[in-house]
């Protein structure tokens, strides 16, 4: 991956099983606050939602919900926050290939 990542809950749990320290990257502090642990991490920035992304959140949520998808309210969360600012999701959650379906620029690669 060039770009820098926003890592979920499942990267941050997989770098740190992995024996890595350095994130260089993002995540948001819904998934700080389900890891705590994922603060041991260095270079890691934390994205706080604003109120435009919990609007886009409602959005996806309603599309998701149209087409039978419903996926977590805080990883929609985090995907609207992925998408308002063009940044690639890094998951271990395939639901979120949902989220793709819907919205097409939603940038998201699952972790191995």
């Amino acid at each position: 991956m060039e770009e820098t990542p926003v890592y979920d809950t499942s990267a941050l749990i997989n770098l740190l099983k992995s024996g890595k320290s350095d994130a260089k990257g993002f995540t948001t502090i819904l998934n700080i606050i389900e890891f705590p642990k994922a603060l041991e991490l260095k270079n890691l920035g934390i994205i706080y939602p604003n109120v435009e992304d919990y609007d886009e959140a409602l959005k996806i949520s309603i599309s998701l919900l149209k087409k039978g998808k419903p996926i977590p309210a805080v990883d929609i969360l985090i995907a609207g926050v992925c998408l308002r600012r063009g940044l690639t999701l890094l998951t271990g959650n395939e639901h979120f290939r949902h989220i793709k379906t819907i919205r097409r620029e939603f940038k998201v690669e699952l972790a191995k």
